[in-house]
């Protein structure tokens, strides 16, 4: 039995740029509402919360992708404490923007929050139809006449 993977690397880049693609793209229009309805200390909020969905979810997907590719065995366990380590850190900054006073006037906490939360929602929504588009299978199946 072996734990070498025989798909190709490459479609999990894909699903990571189609996600971050589609993510930026809606991120764009909640900040253009944002500036239209609240000004721009809510446009600014609002793409400060998608690009830290952007940045700190596209770092976890690129890890994870490149253990697969590496070590496929290993796959599991770094997705469990990558995914931990995503909501230290979103939660850190959070912490530390709301700690610095930067939520109680520089920035809007709605659309921070708001931000967030969209982008993640168009994240998931689009790692998961990348995924299905790429065909990606959940295991390699052994080839005909292998035991």
């Amino acid at each position: 039995m072996t734990t070498e993977s025989k798909q190709a690397t490459r479609q999990g880049v894909a699903v990571l740029l189609w996600s971050a693609a589609a993510t930026v793209a809606v991120g764009l229009v909640l900040v253009g509402v944002a500036a239209v309805l609240a000004g721009a200390t809510a446009a600014l909020s609002a793409a400060i919360g998608v690009g830290l969905v952007v940045s700190v979810v596209s770092f976890g997907v690129f890890v994870v992708n490149t253990v697969a590719s590496i070590m496929p065995s290993a796959t599991v366990l770094v997705a469990l404490v990558t995914y931990a380590l995503q909501l230290v850190v979103m939660a850190a900054v959070v912490l530390g923007l709301a700690r610095s006073g930067m939520l109680d006037g520089s920035l809007d906490r709605r659309w921070l929050g708001g931000g967030v939360a969209l982008a993640a929602l168009v994240w998931m929504i689009a790692q998961i139809v990348g995924a299905m588009r790429a065909r990606i299978p959940l295991y390699d199946l052994p080839e005909a006449g292998a035991r």
